[in-house]
């Protein structure tokens, strides 16, 4: 049970911190509200469980992971981040939904496999503090659950965040998409780094 205090001091820092999901998450909440939020959020939920999954069986199993795998996973996260920061950049908001980049389920959802934050978030969170404690499937399980419940949190915060300070950002448009876009290309530093 020691483990326990540095596990969730790791997954609320983890979680509740600038990164991808919640500078998406933050960028749609302004745009579309909290309720117009809900699809990107739930994208990203599904994607991160998914995440979860797939980290706990990859921890659970290999003692790491490839090098080559990693270093893929890193460009490629690399170049979707850029992606979304370009598009959030150059953004107008014309008042329909349509013109909104970013405000679906599957952007979110897609940016779970390659959000090398998050994958570095669950192999830590696995390997460091949860199969120590128990390393069972249900152990796996058990973790992707709370792992994903917390991840949640942030996300949903971010985009709460983003509703609340709809006006704001609506009145300072061009400032607040290049200040989120810079947000997302600063995500790159540590993963380039």
């Amino acid at each position: 049970m020691s483990l326990l205090p540095a596990f969730l001091a790791f997954t609320f820092i983890t979680a509740f911190t600038p990164g991808p999901n919640n500078i998406l998450a933050l960028s749609t909440g302004v745009r579309r509200g909290f309720r117009g939020a809900l699809p990107v959020v739930f994208g990203i939920c599904a994607g991160f469980l998914s995440v979860m999954f797939l980290c706990g069986l990859l921890v659970f199993s290999l003692s790491s992971l490839s090098a080559t795998f990693m270093t893929a996973m890193k460009y490629a996260g690399c170049l979707y981040i850029l992606w979304l920061a370009w598009h959030i950049a150059v953004s107008k908001d014309d008042g329909t939904e349509n013109a909104r980049p970013g405000a679906d389920f599957m952007t979110g959802f897609i940016l779970q496999f390659v959000n090398v934050k998050i994958m570095i978030y669950g192999m830590t969170a696995y390997s460091g503090f949860i199969f120590p404690w128990n390393h069972s499937l249900v152990s796996l399980l058990v973790g992707m659950g709370v792992l994903t419940f917390i991840g949640a949190a942030g996300v949903v915060a971010w985009a709460l965040a983003g509703a609340v300070l709809q006006r704001f950002f609506r009145d300072h448009a061009t400032l607040m998409n290049a200040v989120m876009a810079l947000l997302l290309l600063a995500c790159l530093i540590p993963m380039l780094g």
